[in-house]
């Protein structure tokens, strides 16, 4: 019996030359070194491109662990907001100064002028001042069916003063309730005046008297050029002034008012 014959359809290896081109062909961060185990261990190529990212952000200062980067801010604006921190204490402490200075303690001597203070039972002399919007107030006109509160603060837009005035502004309603309408009163002029209204939203007339003409009235004036943080309330009806507060503190003087009306008026 004649030996058979290799089968035509059989596919002869491929000469070592062709394997050599195909193993060439295949990327590098595919290729694999075989360990003991018969494991392929992968091996990672950083790009030039990487390399350079990484060096530009060190040098910036930044981090390069992805962790760190997304919470970490930026050297700028950190100094930003150092800087705008200290100008608000700056602020903040040239404010309570100008405020200290501009007061008058309660147990100073007050000039009250040739005219003298006003006493219980008196009403508003006939003095004319500007108001927060620069018109012309006679004070004396300001009662008469309505009643007036009418309180003293040293400076505008100062920590005790907007603590007083933001007091006031919060129990409008209810002093309107008793029918009596709230005035403040400070040696500022109409453009400090109004800008306070319009930063703290208040609700009522800022009356100005840089000459301290009713403040000195009031008998809340002392030399050299101070006021007393104080409160006077002219009677509705009668016009007549019923209640003398001098020295007040900023934050309870609006609640006196209150718990005041609310007793004259049971």
């Amino acid at each position: 019996m004649a030996p058979s014959k290799p089968s035509s359809n059989a596919n002869p290896p491929p000469p070592s030359s062709r394997r050599s081109a195909r193993i060439a062909e295949q990327p590098k961060s595919a290729a694999a070194a075989a360990n003991g185990n018969g494991e392929k261990k992968e091996t990672k190529v950083t790009s030039k491109k990487e390399v350079n990212s990484k060096k530009r952000s060190v040098e910036n200062g930044e981090s390069t662990d992805p962790k760190k980067a997304k919470t970490s801010e930026p050297k700028s604006k950190t100094t930003t907001s150092k800087k705008e921190d200290a100008k608000k204490d700056s602020e903040s402490s040239k404010s309570k100064k100008e405020e200290k200075e501009a007061e008058a303690p309660a147990s100073a001597k007050p000039d009250t002028g040739s005219k003298g203070a006003l006493k219980l039972g008196d009403k508003l002399p006939k003095i004319t001042l500007k108001d927060n919007e620069g018109n012309d107030v006679d004070v004396s006109s300001l009662t008469g069916d309505k009643g007036v509160v009418v309180f003293l603060y040293p400076r505008a837009d100062t920590p005790g003063c907007t603590t007083q005035a933001c007091g006031y502004r919060d129990i409008n309603d209810q002093i309107k309730e008793f029918g009596y309408d709230i005035y403040g009163l400070s040696k500022d002029k109409s453009e400090a005046q109004q800008k306070w209204i319009n930063k703290k939203q208040l609700t009522y007339k800022l009356l100005c008297d840089p000459e301290s003409k009713l403040i000195k009235r009031l008998g809340a004036f002392v030399q050299p050029n101070n006021t007393k943080r104080s409160h006077f309330i002219f009677e509705k009806g009668t016009g007549v002034l019923v209640d003398i507060a001098l020295g007040v503190k900023p934050a309870d003087d609006p609640s006196n008012v209150l718990k005041f009306l609310e007793k004259h008026h049971k």
